[in-house]
Parts: structure tokens; sequence; C-alpha cells
């Protein structure tokens, strides 16, 4: 029954599903619609294998059934799944002269009519069916196409049994096309916006649709949380996220898609000059005004909802193109036959020499080449049923270079480990230049067996390998790049020699430089000995090193033996190589060289000895450790005295050299030895000055005045001396200056006077402050001097040798009433200076 029948009808559709027919009850006002229609039942079978670039029929048999009519509107032929634009066509073979059809190549769908764009008839159809063939001009087609058979317009996918159908409606919201999905039907079918969980769906309602427009995703209960909103998958969340989100199913969103920009909330499928073709965008509910964000319609999807009739109305089949699944190349060391190998997904895997044309060169997955000598290029081709079209796959067999290498050579050590058995250890990292002089540029390994060798298991120490585990052993040097590897074998010699038992060679000096027990030896001159143990005639060599492993294993030699430095202060134990120059044979490895180091003399001396005048000065060492001979020299480098000490009476400059018993010579140690002697104080040499209350005593001896020692002084206190001869604050009176050479030569002491005159006098002859005194007055200072007194009108009343007396109070033989009195000084000192001093004092009763 042609699809129009229903759109004809305004009664209500209710449906009942029986069997594989569908029956429609119509209603019209007050009328009941007597006739029962049924739906035709379309049938296709032909799951078939594709060879590329052939053709092929779409169906194998195909039937439709309609118990109604004979002739129907239109029908509809599609790819349905894997369609790739602008390679794959559907078109019709043989001669059809009552059916027209036209290819969409936008929906990769073939229409079939009568010939004259009206009805066709069932029987014309379905030969026409039988002759539609599909061709693709790619080499390598999808995997698998599904091919839809259907009487209705709307897009059917097999995978979902759903239908589709694009509604151009420019302009149109969000909901608004939300509701006119929902009041669309298909065949009884509930329609509702398209909700999209596949690659084969999204890819048929947006590449393979005749337009782009709404579908049924939205966020706009929760930003950022996409969910279907309309038909079966109603409340799925399909999108967390912004762009940058991620799907728990399945979502095709554009690059930089969804992005919310202006409140975009609902999904829609993108225009198909934007990005990714078929892919969705978020867009507001009303999209824009213009332009590819417009909406221009909506995708209506029919299928899935509770209460859908069970419809006969399409059919399906499947093309399944062989596919090579992988490859592995192969790699071969050095010319011969390469293993390649293939999988198909079905079929046979057919190989080429050839990319293009010539005939298979071999059948099945694993493929052994001929014999090869350079690398070469195979193809694999997945076939079915003798298919010879199709992608063929480069797969790769590799001849890898060998490396050349030095073969069947022999390295010969001593043995020298102690054990006299003939064996030995071997570094064989030090001969691997036997192998190839640019070994550096080889992976070298060693092995027990040649077995082991090719195929790199069980490798031996390379820095120690004794011969008592194989006196022959296997190597395989491997390149890089182009380059794979070599084995080849070599044998240890071993020869049982050494030095008489025990031997050891002493060789001795002393401590250099710094006192640290280093210093450097000639090892040559052990050599010659250790040589000397030797016959004559031999071409030996002998080499010393710090470790017995590295003399073993002929490593690490000392680079300068002629000026070497011991590496332990003191004393070092040498291990020595004798080596045969000519055969590599070794004589002799052991502990045959003693160096020891002997200590500089070292002591202590004084930097600065001192004599006192007519006398000398005993000077020796502080400090020994150790029974030396000493010479001492003057300051002209000549020797004046031998023994462990020397008596020196005359200053200068000296020094003084210690020999060990080991003839180890200390670095010469000089001192000076001054002379001194006892002070000489003298009224000249000191200053007394006074301000009346206090005095300050000076004593002159920067110059050296007071003799040719170093002195301290002391006043009044012998024992409490300073440095320095300046004693401040000075009581007026008679003082006593000591000054002591400090270095024991002698003291010496003067009487020094800060002059003064009493305060107050009380002239009442009880003994006590009865007259006025002058204080400080010595005959060693001064020479002479007068103290006048005056009263307060300037009356003189009496005049007194300081030097003899004071003054009593009397006047004219009568003693003077209780009052101030004024006085005048004059002294002159031993050098003549005159010293003039004013001042009052008291009388009292």
């Amino acid at each position: 029954m042609p699809e129009r029948y229903f759109l004809e009808h305004i009664c209500k559709e209710t449906g009942r599903t029986l069997g594989l027919f569908i029956c429609f009850l119509c209603f019209v006002p007050y009328v009941l619609c007597s006739q029962t229609n049924v739906a035709p039942e379309v049938n296709a079978t032909g799951d078939q294998i594709y060879c590329p670039l052939t053709s092929i029929p779409v169906a194998t048999t195909f039937t439709i059934t309609d118990p109604d009519d004979t002739e129907i509107d239109a029908f509809y032929i599609q790819i349905s799944t894997g369609y790739e634009r602008g390679v794959d066509t559907l078109r019709l073979e043989n001669n059809h002269p009552n059916v027209a059809v036209t290819w969409n190549s936008q929906e990769g769908k073939l229409t079939l009519t009568g010939a004259s764009g009206g009805t066709v008839a069932y029987v014309d159809l379905i030969a026409a069916v039988s002759d539609v063939v599909f061709e693709s001009s790619s080499i390598s087609p999808t995997e698998e196409k599904f091919f839809s058979f259907t009487i209705g317009s709307a897009n059917y996918l097999p995978e979902t049994e759903h239908y589709y159908e694009y509604i151009e409606a420019f302009g149109i919201r969000w909901d608004d096309a939300r509701s006119a999905a929902e009041n669309s039907t298909f065949f009884g079918l509930q329609g509702y916006l398209a909700t999209i969980t596949s690659d084969a769906e999204a890819q048929l309602t947006g590449e393979q649709a005749s337009g782009t427009g709404w579908i049924g995703g939205t966020d706009s209960v929760n930003e950022g949380v996409w969910r279907w909103a309309t038909g079966p998958e109603a409340g799925t969340i399909f999108w967390n996220g912004d762009a940058n989100g991620t799907s728990p199913n399945f979502a095709f969103w554009n690059t930089n898609e969804p992005n919310d920009l202006n409140d975009e909330d609902y999904a829609h499928i993108t225009a198909p000059d934007v990005g990714i073709t078929g892919s969705w965008n978020d867009l507001p509910i009303a999209g824009d005004a213009v332009g590819d964000y417009q909406p221009k319609g909506y995708i209506v999807e029919y299928g899935g909802m509770p209460g859908d009739p069970t419809l006969t109305l399409s059919a399906s089949t499947k093309l399944t193109m062989p596919q090579v699944l992988q490859v592995s190349p192969g790699t071969i060391c050095g010319p011969g036959m390469v293993t390649l190998q293939a999988e198909s997904s079905m079929g046979d895997i057919l190989w080429f020499d050839t990319e293009t044309g010539g005939s298979p060169v071999a059948t099945g997955d694993t493929f052994q080449t001929t014999w090869l000598t350079d690398n070469t290029t195979y193809y694999a081709l997945a076939s079915y049923n003798g298919c010879l079209t199709g992608e063929r796959i480069a797969v790769e067999a590799v001849v890898k270079l060998k490396p050349f290498i030095n073969d069947r050579f022999t390295i010969s050590n001593c043995d020298a480990d102690g054990m006299l058995d003939g064996f030995t250890d071997f570094d064989l990292t030090q001969y691997l230049y036997l192998i190839r002089e640019d070994y550096v540029n080889l992976d070298i390994t060693f092995h027990l067996s040649e077995s082991d060798a090719e195929n790199n298991v069980n490798q031996q120490s390379m820095t120690l390998f004794n011969n008592s585990v194989a006196d022959e052993l296997f190597f395989r040097a491997e390149g890089t790049g182009e380059y794979c590897y070599s084995v080849g074998h070599l044998f240890l010699n071993v020869t049982t020699t050494s030095l008489p038992q025990n031997y050891q060679f002493e060789q001795r000096a002393c401590d250099q430089g710094v006192a640290d027990g280093i210093s450097s030896f000639d090892l040559g001159e052990a050599a010659d000995a250790i040589l000397s143990e030797f016959p004559s005639g031999q071409n030996l060599s002998v080499s010393f090193y710090q470790n017995e492993d590295d003399a073993h294993l002929n490593r690490n030699a000392i680079s300068n033996p002629n000026n070497y430095s011991n590496s332990t202060p003191f004393t070092e134990t040498l291990f020595v190589r004798v080596e045969d120059e000519q055969s590599g044979t070794c004589y002799g490895v052991g502990q045959y060289l003693l160096l020891t180091v002997y200590p500089v003399p070292s002591f202590q001396m004084e930097e600065t000895y001192v004599y006192c005048t007519d006398q000398s000065v005993l000077v020796m060492p502080l400090t020994s450790d150790g029974n030396y001979q000493y010479e001492w020299y003057n300051d002209s480098n000549q020797i004046i005295g031998n023994d462990i000490s020397i008596n020196i009476s005359e200053q200068g400059l000296y020094s003084v050299v210690a020999t060990s018993e080991y003839g180890c010579v200390s670095e010469p140690t000089s001192f000076r030895v001054n002379v001194s002697a006892p002070p000489r104080l003298l009224p000249q040499f000191i200053q007394v000055d006074g301000d009346g209350e206090t005095g300050t005593i000076t004593v002159m001896h920067q110059n050296g005045e007071l003799g040719l020692g170093n002195y301290v002084f002391s006043l009044d206190d012998a024992f409490n001396s300073q440095p320095e001869g300046v004693f401040t604050n000075v009581e007026p009176g008679l003082h006593t200056l000591y000054a002591s050479d400090v270095n024991g030569c002698g003291t010496d002491s003067i009487s020094v006077g800060v002059i003064g005159v009493s305060k107050f006098f009380t002239p009442n002859n009880d003994g006590f402050n009865d007259e006025v005194v002058i204080l400080g007055v010595t005959e060693e200072f001064y020479q002479q001097g007068t103290f006048q007194i005056f009263d307060r009108y300037g009356r003189l009343l009496a005049q007194k040798n300081p030097m003899a007396e004071g003054w009593d109070g009397l006047f004219n033989g009568a003693l003077l009433p209780p009052s101030d009195y004024w006085y005048v000084l004059e002294l002159v000192d031993v050098n003549g200076n005159l010293h003039r001093k004013k001042g009052h004092f008291t009388l009292k009763q």
C-alpha cells in the first residue's frame, strides 16, 4: 500500500501488530471506516564479500508483499552505514524501461520510481532491485557497508532499526522543533528530535542527511551536563563539561564545541561548511537570525517509543570488505630468506613483489622470501575468493649487514695471582681492540658457546673472566643502524712464572714541602732493581699499579713513574707487573715495591733571644720529635756550632738546620739574638707636672734614654709595673720611681717629688700640722728656691728657703690670727729652669 494512503486519511490512527503486517482502523466523524489496510512487507537478503574496484549486487534476493496493492509511489535503497561520498555509488544495471532511478550522492540513496516519475509496479520494482549494484573507486573501502531497502522516504538505519528524517524549517526554535517532532508520525511510529548514540547514527543524521538542524540534546537543566531530552534516551547523560569535557557513551561535537557562547544550551548539527562534517555545536534556543548558525530545520527520529507498531517496511543487506589487520616485517642478519607475516579479517593473504599489477608470489599469513642480499619491500593483500584488487600493504624484508671482525686470535696473561695453577683473571675489555680497531662502535658480549653468542644469551663477565671456566670464548659484536652482528671466537693463554717468594724492593725518600708524608719518587730505580732479578738479554718492561686487580688485569698503570708521589702518607706498597714486551707474557705480579717517606726533622725555636751586657744567652730547640744533628749559622751563613745548643754573646740574625738519622734535612729556622742592659734613672729623663692639687710624672725612655733594654715602670710599689712611664693624679710629696728591664738585666730607682703646699696648719705645738710644709722638693731635681708668705693686703709676712724649712705662722715673733694667707713658691731645677707656683692656705686655731 502506498505511503500516501496513510497521509490522505484524517481519521485517528490506531495500530495493531498481526505477525508481519500492520492493520489500521480508520474513523471519520460518525462513520466507521470499514476497510482494513495492510502495509507492504519488504524482504531482501544478500550479505556478501566485496572485491574492491568491482561491482556487486546489493541484494541476492528481494521480495515485496502487499495483499492490497500492486504498485508503489517510490522505493529507496541507501548505503546507510559505511558510506564514502565521492567514491561509493549505487546504479541500476540492464534494461528496465518501466523504472526510473535517481542517485542522491548527499544521502547515498538511490530512488526507484515509475518510468515517468509515477508509480512503479511491484513486478518491475522487484526485477530492478535485483539489478542494483554497488561500486567503489577506492582500493581500500570501509570494512563494512550496510544497505537499507525501504518504501518510505525517511532514512533507515539497520543498526537501530529506526527511521530518520530531516524537516526543513528556517529559523525554528529548539522547543518548537521538539514539539513539531513529537507531533510527527511515520507509518504509526512516534517521532521525536533525534538522539544520536553511535558513529553510524551520527553519519546518517549528519553527513548523509539532506540538511542540518536541531537534535534532542540540551544542558539547560544543569549547565555543562548534556542530556538527551527526547525519545527513549530522555534523561541519558552523553557529555560532561565544555569542549574539553568527556562522554560516558557517545558524542560527536565539532572542534572547540560545546562552548556555551551566548548561553548556548541546545544541540544542533553544524552547517556543512563549518568544521567537521555532520558534527554538533551548541546554540541558543533560537539560534542566530542568519548565517551558518541559523537553524535550518530539525532531525526527526522514529522508532523505539512505547506503543510503536512493528513495521516490515524495510530490509537490509551487508557488504564486507576483506582487510589487512596487521603486518609483521622481518629482519635477517646477513643474506638469507626473511619470514614476513600478515593477518586478514577474512579470506587469504596474497603476497606481491610490486605495489600494483603483477601476480601473487605467495599465499598465506606467513611468507618466506627468496634468498635476499638487500632490503626488499613486499605487499600484502587481503583477498576473498581470489579477488586481486584492493589496497596492498607494504611489508619490509630487512637484510642487515654483518660488521667486520677479526676472528680466532689468542690473548695471553700471566699466572700471578699467588696461586701457581695456570689460571688467572682476564679483563677482556682491555683486548676489545683485537676484535676491531674501532670497537667503540660495537656492542660486544662474550659467551661460552657459539649458539649462546648467536642468540645473545648467557653473557659472561667482561672484566673478571677466569680461564678456569674456559680457554676458548665466543664473542658477539653487534652494530647499529644497518648493521646487525657477527660472531667470532678467541683463545686464552696463561704463562705461569713469578718473582722470588717474599721479594720486595724498598725505595726511600724524605718528606717534601708541607709535612704530610708525601714525597716524589723516581720509580726507575726500583724498575732497575727488579729487572736485575731476571736473566739479562730479555725484552722486559716493568709497570707499577696501586691495587692488585689493576696489576693482574693490566689497567690503570701509574702514568708518571719518573715523578710519582705516594698516595698514602709515609708508606705505600705498589704492585709491580713485569711483562715481555714482545709477546705480552707477564713474568711477575705482586707487591714488590715498598715506598717509604721519612719525616723531615721538626722542632721549634724562639723568635728572639736576649742576653744582658757582658753576658751570653744559651740557645737550643724548644721541642723536637727526634734525635737530630744540628748546625748553627750566623747571619753570614757561617757554621758557628754543631751541638744541640749554643751560647751566643753577640746580637744578630742566626739560623739552625737539623738532620735526622735517615739523612732528612730540615729547612733553616731563623731566630734573632738581641742585647739588653739595666736602666739608669736620671732626673733629666723625668718630667714632673703639677696643677696644685695632683701631679703627673713622665719618664722619657722611648728613644733609649734609660739604656739598651726594654723597661717597665712602677711608682712606690716595685712589683706593680706598667709598660708606659706616665703616672697621673700623683699626690704632692716625695715618691719612689722604679724602672726594670723586662729581660731581667736589672732595676733602678729614684726619688721624685710632686710640688705642693699644705692647705692648712694649726700652730699650737701639739706636734700635728704645726707649720706650713713645702712638699716634693728634693735636691736631685731642684738647686734652690724661695717661699714667700703674704696677708690678704699683699704685705710680705715671711720668706723661707723651701729646700730647708716651712713657716710656723709667726710675724715679728708674734703668732698671726687665724685667716687665709697667700704664697709664692719659686724653684730652680737642676737644669736651671724656673718653676713658679702661687696659692693660699689657712691658719687655724
